[in-house]
């Protein structure tokens, strides 16, 4: 995927669209009941750290300030707990590094940072990641086939394909009205050059004969 231009527009919590006008719409990994799509994922080299993520509304785990939050963050210490709110549906923006969208996240209360890196990945729904923080803002990769902007530009072939079956249709079409309506012509008769038309198949498997008998048919074609 190549994103063009780097201008982004939020439409939701978790969507948004690019100047390109390719939009990024992550509610197909988003559950609505108040419960995360991405649940307790530990984050890699670790066995105590792990988190929950939820792009379009908000989603309340265990005991601590994980309540209505995008992102949460579970430290298990022993028998301990620990439900750490990263960021809001509502503080929700987005922006563009190269091929990876970020959307942003902040905590009000703690004031934490946290960041989805949104790559594409167009053989899974979604993926996540995370990546934690070393002092700066938490961190989470996020793949997903939602994000993979499919390229709708046509080849010169295809053009020139579209142009020539285009006026195949109109010269068809066009035909067919002239022999009904002014030389009122019915059936097969209405069929433009019907005479013609009907020939070729004939000439064409005469033609392949002559080619594959390398002219030994005793027919002449001086006449094709």
């Amino acid at each position: 995927m190549v994103l063009v231009g780097n201008l982004v527009k939020k439409l939701s919590p978790c969507s948004c669209k690019m100047d390109s006008g390719f939009v990024v719409d992550l509610s197909s990994v988003s559950n609505n009941d108040n419960t995360p799509y991405f649940k307790d994922v530990l984050k890699p080299g670790s066995n105590n750290e792990m988190y929950s993520f939820n792009p379009c509304s908000g989603f309340t785990e265990g005991t601590g300030s994980c309540s209505d939050v995008a992102l949460c963050k579970i430290s298990v210490t022993g028998p301990l707990e620990q439900y750490i709110s990263l960021g809001s549906q509502s503080t929700a923006t987005f922006s563009v590094n190269g091929d990876v969208i970020d959307l942003h996240y902040t905590d009000g209360s703690s004031g934490s940072t946290s960041v989805v890196h949104i790559s594409c990945d167009d053989g899974t729904l979604g993926s996540m990641e995370p990546k934690g923080t070393t002092g700066g803002p938490n961190e989470i990769n996020l793949s997903t086939k939602l994000a993979c902007e499919t390229n709708t530009k046509l080849s010169g072939g295809t053009i020139i394909l579209i142009g020539f079956v285009s006026i195949i249709f109109l010269y068809i079409v066009v035909g067919v009205v002239v022999q009904r309506l002014v030389r009122k012509q019915r059936g097969v008769q209405a069929i433009p050059n019907y005479v013609f038309w009907s020939s070729v198949t004939g000439n064409i498997k005469s033609g392949i004969v002559y080619t594959v008998k390398c002219g030994k048919t005793g027919q002449r074609f001086d006449k094709i």
